[in-house]
């Protein structure tokens, strides 16, 4: 489970192991695609490229919908219980493609 749902289903935590194996696979996504665009020796800055590519999943977003219509609940993103220390995490995997 990439977040846990507290008991009174009023909000949510980000589970930093699964978060992070997420994280891990939007990467390998990224890395292929940088892999590519290298072999076709077209242009590009990596640190652009993931932020869009984790802009673009709203990752967050797509967590709170998950869990409010799995759920039934009417979450939003300030339910997110350590949604700064979430985004630590993002902003630490985003930190690798800067060259």
């Amino acid at each position: 489970m990439i977040a846990t749902l507290n008991k009174t289903k009023t909000a949510l935590s980000i589970n930093k192991q699964d978060f992070k194996a997420a994280l891990a696979k939007i990467g390998d996504g990224i890395d292929k695609q940088i892999a590519s665009l290298k072999k076709a020796k077209q242009s590009y800055d990596a640190a652009e490229f993931a932020r869009e590519v984790v802009n673009e999943a709203n990752i967050f977003e797509a967590i709170i919908e998950g869990y409010n219509e799995a759920e039934g609940t009417n979450l939003k993103l300030a339910d997110i219980s350590n949604l700064g220390q979430a985004q630590s995490w993002i902003d630490d995997f985003l930190e690798k493609y800067h060259t």
